[in-house]
């Protein structure tokens, strides 16, 4: 009888060891037949790195080229791994504009492919936009793909999140290397490109509890043209001396990650500096 108990729980506690075991999603870059090779490379570049910055998703890069896209979908062999894959194409907007149309695509351990497509109009809107799409599309995943990361995922309750949750080490912004939230409020963002920009952070709704729900987060500091590295250089130069402090907004969100918007400078063919004062969607995920 204690033997048959020993093995209940020796069961018991592998089942919850493999419940919250990341799950693997094999990547397979970009499909297109579009002629310009430098967004491609740069976009699904960008995708993987997105995908990666999933907390509970272990990525293999799958690419049978990381220098070139492919023409045509990937026949992945035999696997127990999810498949992920992005399509793009050029659509023509006007006589003069063209827009891009983008499908990211998850095939599941079931055979089936969910998809979620999005038109962008800009590489920069590529950038900014593709990570909820992506998150989108995994969401849609059976749950037993993915037992651990797709209920954070779909869970949209309020979590316990007090003040002392937010001193640490966090990511989720394709440039960004780090960002460092320091007790007080005061923290520091570093870039890919080695800048580093000084923040304040202000807590502006708590609960009865004291848990947070809304935050802001503010530049400290002197503008500086790294801190627009999603800019051509020369349009980060000729407009970061008069560029607004950069701020962010952002909700808690159920999985502890901040969820929100980012205002600054993004590009413009209207401006004269070809850069102007808009907001992006943007995940701050604790590392």
């Amino acid at each position: 009888m204690k033997r048959f108990r020993l093995l209940l729980t020796v069961l018991f506690l592998s089942a919850l060891h493999l419940s919250a075991a990341p799950f693997t999603v094999d990547y397979y870059g970009v499909v297109s037949q579009s002629s310009d090779t430098n967004i491609l490379k740069m976009a699904q570049d960008i995708f993987l790195t997105q995908l990666k910055s999933i907390e509970q998703l272990q990525v293999d890069d799958k690419r049978p080229d990381t220098a070139r896209t492919l023409r045509s979908a990937p026949v992945p062999p035999e696997s127990s791994h999810v498949v992920f894959y992005a399509e793009i194409n050029e659509v023509a907007a006007s006589s003069a504009a063209v827009e891009w149309k983008c499908t990211f695509n998850a095939i599941g351990t079931d055979g089936k492919t969910y998809t979620k497509t999005e038109q962008y109009d800009s590489y920069y809107k590529i950038l900014v936009g593709a990570k909820p799409a992506i998150e989108d599309v995994l969401s849609q995943l059976p749950q037993n793909n993915s037992p651990a990361i797709m209920p954070a995922m779909q869970n949209t309750a309020q979590t316990a999140f007090k003040a002392e949750s937010l001193a640490g080490t966090w990511g989720g912004e394709p440039y960004t290397d780090k960002i460092v939230l320091l007790k007080g409020g005061r923290g520091f963002v570093i870039f890919k490109n080695g800048a580093t920009m000084n923040i304040l952070l202000k807590v502006l709704n708590t609960d009865s509890n004291g848990n947070i729900s809304h935050i802001s987060v503010a530049q400290v500091g002197k503008p500086n043209a790294s801190f627009f590295p999603s800019l051509p250089r020369e349009t980060a130069l000729a407009s970061a001396a008069t560029a607004k402090p950069i701020t962010w907004d952002f909700q808690v969100s159920a999985d502890g990650s901040l969820r929100g918007t980012k205002n600054t400078l993004v590009p413009s063919a209207d401006s004269p500096t070809g850069a102007t004062e808009g907001t992006e969607n943007t995940v701050w995920t604790k590392k």
